[in-house]
C-alpha cells in the first residue's frame, strides 16, 4: 500500500501493555505509548508525541460496550469521539433488562422519556485514514461514536444510561484525550477499538485494582483485592473470558491493518 501523503510519523496510544503487544505481534513498529488507563496521562502523552514530531495520532485498544448490540470482539472504527467529562447519567433503579427496553423505546420515539445531555465536546476522525482502514478490514467493523470518559464505566445501568444519552457504540478512557490533543495541534487522528466488556457486563473492583500506572496488570493486586471481595470471582472470570475474545479480535485487526500503519508510520 502506498504511503498516504502527509502522514509520515503516526504514533499510537494504548491504555495497557497487553494492547500494545497485539500491535507489535502484528509487525507494527510505530511509536506505541501507554497511558495506564489514565485520561490525564493519555493527554500528556499525546501532546508529548506531537511535540516530538508525530503528524497523526491513533487511539487503539479495547473498549467497554455501550450499544447492547455489540458483544465481545466487536470491532469499531469510530467516525467521531464524544468527550463525556460530566457525571454519568443517573442510573435507573430498574433492572438492566428494563433499562434496555427503555433504550430501544427512546430510539423509536420522537419524544424521549428524559432530556438528553449534550457531550462536552465532539471530535471527527480523519476520513482519509478511516476509509483506508475500513478497506483493509473488509467491512468487518462498526462505524459510529466512541465516548471518551475519565473513569471506568463499571455498571450495566451506567452503560445503558450513557448509551441512551449519546448513542455511542462503546467507551474508553483515552480517545477523547488523544482527539483533543490532535485537534489542538491541527493533525488527524483515528480510533480503532474492540469491545471487551459488553453493556450487560459489570467490571469488578478487583479487576481495576490490578491496573498499574505503567499500563500493566498486577496479579498480586488482583488477588489481594479479590481476597477482600470474594463475591467478585464470577464477574472476574466472566470479564477474563470477554477479554480473551477481544484480544483475539484486536490481534486479527492489527494484522489486517498493519500495511496501512507501516505505510503512514
Amino acid at each position: 500500500m502506498p504511503a498516504s501523503p502527509g502522514f509520515r510519523n503516526t504514533a499510537f496510544i494504548c491504555g495497557m501493555e497487553s494492547e500494545a503487544r497485539c500491535l507489535r505481534a502484528a509487525g507494527i513498529t510505530n511509536s506505541i505509548s501507554l497511558s495506564g488507563a489514565n485520561t490525564l496521562r493519555a493527554g500528556e502523552i499525546s501532546r508529548e508525541l506531537v511535540s516530538a514530531g508525530a503528524d497523526s495520532l491513533i487511539s487503539i485498544g479495547l473498549a467497554g460496550g455501550l450499544d447492547p448490540r455489540l458483544g465481545p470482539g466487536s470491532v469499531i472504527v469510530a467516525e467521531r469521539v464524544l468527550s463525556w467529562q460530566q457525571p454519568f447519567p443517573a442510573a435507573s433503579r430498574r433492572s438492566p433488562l428494563q433499562g434496555l427496553g427503555s433504550v430501544f423505546r427512546q430510539e423509536d420515539s420522537d419524544t424521549p422519556e428524559e432530556k438528553k445531555t449534550v457531550p462536552d465536546a465532539q471530535f471527527e476522525a480523519d476520513p482519509e485514514l478511516r476509509a483506508q482502514l475500513l478497506a483493509l478490514l473488509g467491512g468487518k467493523s462498526w462505524s459510529g461514536s466512541i465516548v471518551g470518559v475519565n473513569r471506568a464505566v463499571t455498571r450495566p445501568a451506567e452503560k445503558l444510561s450513557l448509551y441512551a444519552q449519546t448513542q455511542g457504540l462503546a467507551c474508553d478512557m483515552e480517545s477523547h484525550a488523544v482527539a483533543e490533543a490532535a485537534k489542538a495541534a491541527g493533525i488527524p487522528f483515528l480510533v480503532l477499538r474492540v469491545v471487551s466488556d459488553p453493556s450487560n457486563r459489570s467490571i469488578p473492583q478487583s479487576a481495576l485494582a490490578g491496573i498499574t500506572p505503567a499500563g500493566r496488570t498486577s496479579p498480586g493486586r488482583v488477588l489481594r483485592s479479590l481476597s477482600l471481595r470474594p463475591w467478585e470471582l464470577f464477574e472476574l472470570l466472566s470479564l477474563a473470558l470477554d477479554a480473551r475474545i477481544a484480544f483475539g479480535a484486536l490481534r486479527r485487526v492489527a494484522r489486517r491493518s498493519a500495511p496501512l500503519f507501516r505505510a503512514v508510520g
